[in-house]
């Protein structure tokens, strides 16, 4: 008898450890995702969420946080003792975006995207790649994170250049922080021409023509790119306009050819921050303005009335001038300095 017991105990031994072997197998495959696991999938539908309005530089970002959830849409499990939130950002719509916005080899910044949970932060890496060199990104993303338990409290920071925004998972409002400008842009001025031209002693237009220089924009903008956000308490303003260099001038022995003219600008007695030919910061295969705009950007209070533009353009001109005795004539090439200057209120 006692030989058919022991084989029956030693059975019964091994289906138990076989019965915990599963029992613990089944209990680690329910364990949930590790904290942090970020899983990207298709954005090509709405996620459900708190949805807020995110402005940046170039565009305005619609953000959707969804609640702590189990799965993601397509099915990803988040397991026991876990939780998952998605993230997904969809473009609203390019605001204009102006040349004079950048300075020539500047490029875009691209925002990142930082989930915080409980005090815990975790960056969204699936939600970059907005923009590119010239031009920005058209596709939705999405991106979710696991998470230990159910987190009490969530939020997307926003980051762009150093700024960042703050959204509320539970509200959807938005603390925009130092990028609250953004959220109060004002359209570009029109075009304005300047005052009568000053010009320096001995030299002046030829004949009837005037030379006029033309503001052709200016507006205020907190983020240049190349210069990054303005300063607190300050925002830039671009101006751009047609100097109006004259390609001749009258002189003391003449009329003069310009060879060479340069521009420069003052804003009531201020130098601008960056100066720079329109041309030189277009796009690839935009074609040039055969007017060369120039582009002069200038740091102001954004509360500021309305000021006094001045544009001096030193000129660098030659003439043709006959010389010597009857009979022993030769011409010989005069260059003469000047300087015109030019006003307007903007």
């Amino acid at each position: 008898m006692r030989k058919v017991i022991w084989p029956l105990a030693l059975v019964l031994v091994i289906a138990a450890l076989a019965g915990g072997g599963v029992w613990l197998s089944q209990q680690e495959k329910d364990d949930g995702l590790k904290a942090g696991t970020l899983i990207s999938e298709s954005a090509s539908e709405a996620l459900v969420g708190r949805t807020a309005e995110v402005r940046v530089p170039w565009g305005t970002l619609q953000v959707t946080v969804s609640e702590p959830l189990e799965q993601t849409h397509e099915g990803r499990k988040a397991g026991h003792g876990a939780s998952l939130v998605g993230v997904q950002v969809s473009l609203d719509g390019p605001e204009d975006l102006l040349v004079a916005d950048r300075l020539p080899g500047a490029s875009l910044e691209d925002p990142t995207f930082t989930l915080v949970a409980d005090g815990e932060d975790y960056v969204l890496e699936g939600l970059t790649g907005w923009a590119g060199e010239d031009e920005i990104a058209q596709v939705a993303r999405r991106q979710y994170v696991a998470l230990k338990g159910t987190p009490a409290e969530v939020g997307l920071r926003v980051g762009y250049d150093g700024v960042d925004q703050e959204v509320d998972g539970l509200t959807g409002e938005v603390d925009r922080d130092d990028a609250e400008p953004l959220y109060s842009l004002g359209f570009a001025g029109g075009a304005q021409p300047c005052g009568d031209p000053l010009w320096s002693p001995d030299a002046s237009d030829v004949g009837d023509s005037v030379t006029q220089c033309l503001v052709t924009s200016t507006a205020q903008r907190p983020y240049v790119a190349g210069l990054g956000w303005a300063p607190e308490g300050r925002t830039w303003l671009v101006v751009t306009l047609l100097p109006g260099a004259p390609a001749e001038f009258d002189g003391p022995q003449g009329t003069y050819e310009v060879t060479e003219s340069r521009s420069s600008y003052l804003l009531d007695g201020r130098a601008p921050k960056e100066t720079f030919a329109n041309n030189d910061a277009l796009p690839a295969g935009v074609d040039e303005d055969p007017n060369d705009p120039q582009v002069a950007i200038f740091e102001v209070d954004p509360a500021r009335a309305t000021g006094q533009l001045e544009v001096r353009t030193r000129l660098t001109g030659e003439t043709e001038v006959t010389v010597g005795r009857k009979g022993d004539r030769e011409e010989k090439t005069r260059t003469f300095k000047a300087l015109v200057a030019q006003g307007a209120f903007v």
